[in-house]
């Protein structure tokens, strides 16, 4: 049978990306060259291959120079998931990747008896009886038969699907093709009598930290204590630079919009912390950020997410603080900068603890294997789903390192 392949994305426009990258463009996000070439590879063994991005400027569907089927939309974020299926069902799947947790997506897919699997880079750890409701009646679609393999992005992502009930034989930890390794670059020490520079990168919001980030600042600058922040990412709203401008640190403060990939190590490399402020009710995978830092040997302060708890370990490859504790962010961001022997400390394990988070399947293979349908494919892929006994040693690793 021909394969008609739709992939349904929350955000991340393909048409955009494919055309900013074959004019000779900078990646936005890491690992999107791969993701886009990947895509393109799979128009040359199936009838169709398209893409659907729900969150795009404009609504368009049009056929790419590399024969892919690009689909924008033109929704807005906080959208209902419904009002994407008139745009799958113009693409007539017969498989379908869903990317996002989208119920009203995987209820048609299951309704109309098309094969799916779902690459996710999602958490499922929010409290209080709605997010359990919810949790309980994904987890209920993703088990059914049609969606044939759940993906997550690193193992604690995966370990809390399985606590919210998806079974765990189905769940196949994923990673991106590394970029950039800690071998690239040499161990790093504290210099003296230095200003301390800070770097974050990701979305600018309260969820993801920034806000405390920036009010942490502001108290060490209160102290006396210099440092200065330089923040990588989109201000939509303009929130960000209007809290710096209120506690009055905009001149120690640089906010450089999104910025290309492969600047973000040089920017790395230029900072002397890297702080990952993520609050716990931001529905981390795991997060990219933590890859690059140690690649670039940067020590990190990081919050104490769920999701961070196979990635990072206190003292060792990270200084942690209590998401959304102001006090002990700022704490842990002098403790770093004011230890020549523990900042030197975590910048030369960071290629051990690089390499402890590194996965056996990537995106592309996990989707790969999934399409080619042979039984050496399916035994792969179960020998590398979450119970396999692949993971055990990363997965009791996850009580009290944090």
């Amino acid at each position: 049978m021909s394969l008609r392949f739709t992939i349904v994305q929350y955000a991340g426009d393909y048409r955009e990306a494919f055309e900013r990258l074959s004019a000779g463009g900078k990646e936005t996000y890491y690992a999107q060259r791969h993701s886009v070439d990947f895509v393109g590879s799979l128009v040359k063994q199936l009838e169709q291959v398209a893409v659907i991005c729900a969150v795009s400027d404009t609504t368009y569907d049009t056929m790419l120079a590399n024969g892919v089927r690009a689909i924008g939309a033109g929704l807005r974020p906080g959208f209902d998931p419904a009002s994407l299926v008139p745009f799958i069902a113009n693409t007539s799947p017969n498989r379908l990747s869903v990317n996002s947790p989208l119920a009203p997506v995987l209820r048609w897919a299951i309704g109309n008896r098309i094969r799916t699997i779902v690459p996710l880079a999602d958490s499922f750890n929010a409290g209080g009886l709605r997010a359990a409701i919810r949790h309980r009646l994904l987890a209920r679609q993703l088990n059914h038969p049609l969606i044939e393999w759940v993906g997550n992005h690193g193992i604690s992502a995966c370990l809390s699907l399985a606590g919210i009930g998806v079974h765990a034989d189905k769940i196949v930890p994923w990673d991106w093709p590394p970029a950039h390794r800690p071998s690239d670059y040499p161990s790093r020490s504290l210099a003296g009598n230095r200003e301390g520079k800070i770097f974050y990168v990701g979305s600018l919001s309260h969820a993801k930290g920034v806000g405390d980030l920036l009010n942490a600042t502001a108290m060490l600058r209160g102290q006396g204590y210099p440092v200065s922040l330089s923040l990588a990412g989109r201000d939509g709203d303009g929130s960000m630079a209007a809290l710096a401008r209120s506690l009055g640190i905009l001149d120690v403060v640089r906010f450089l919009g999104v910025v290309a990939n492969e600047d973000v190590p040089r920017l790395m490399q230029e900072a002397d912390l890297v702080v990952i402020p993520s609050r716990h009710d931001y529905p981390e995978g795991l997060p990219l950020t933590i890859y690059e830092a140690l690649s670039a040997r940067t020590p990190i302060v990081a919050s104490d997410h769920p999701m961070f708890r196979t990635a990072l370990a206190e003292g060792e490859s990270a200084v942690i603080f209590k998401a959304g504790d102001l006090n002990h962010l700022a704490a842990s961001i002098v403790k770093v900068l004011d230890d020549p022997v523990l900042y030197q400390t975590l910048s030369a394990r960071s290629e051990e603890a690089w390499t402890r988070i590194q996965l056996p399947v990537t995106m592309s293979a996990f989707v790969a294997a999934w399409l080619e349908d042979t039984a050496p494919a399916r035994q792969w892929l179960s020998s590398h789903s979450l119970n396999s006994g692949h993971y055990d040693a990363a997965t009791k690793k996850t009580v009290s390192r944090i």
